[in-house]
């Protein structure tokens, strides 16, 4: 009997760790829906802290808007404009993985940034979710 309660306490255990750092791990990532504007010009899309080692962020996007099949998506310090990545990654829809050129230290705010890859005479609506990790 003591070991099956053993087992159970330690089943438990687990289960709600994975839970909690699942939480965290989904905590970490935002939704957007933005235009970006005409004549170039990138949008700050929000701020999140990144909350572990990995090497890239994720991206998906659910739509991009007429005129262009992709988005120029980089990462880069809120206060200083220092890019983390480079701004000529193109990304379309779908889940992107995007690597740093220099990794972010766990704590540091990440900001995503968005611009047109081209220059277009109109906005362009795009939707989606990121994430710094």
């Amino acid at each position: 009997m003591d070991n099956v309660r053993k087992i159970s306490i330690g089943t438990i255990t687990c289960v709600a760790l994975a839970m909690c750092m699942s939480l965290t791990i989904f905590a970490a990532a935002a939704d957007f829906s933005t235009k970006l504007p005409a004549n170039q010009g990138d949008v700050e899309i929000s701020t999140i802290r990144k909350e572990s080692t990995v090497k890239h962020f994720c991206i998906r996007f659910q739509s991009i808007g007429k005129g262009t099949d992709k988005v120029c998506a980089w990462a880069e310090q809120p206060i200083t404009g220092y890019n983390y990545s480079s701004p000529y990654n193109q990304v379309g829809e779908g889940l992107t993985s995007v690597k740093y050129s220099e990794v972010p230290a766990v704590g540091n705010n990440v900001l995503l940034n968005l611009d047109n890859p081209v220059k277009l005479s109109y906005e362009v609506a795009v939707t989606g979710r990121w994430c710094p990790h």
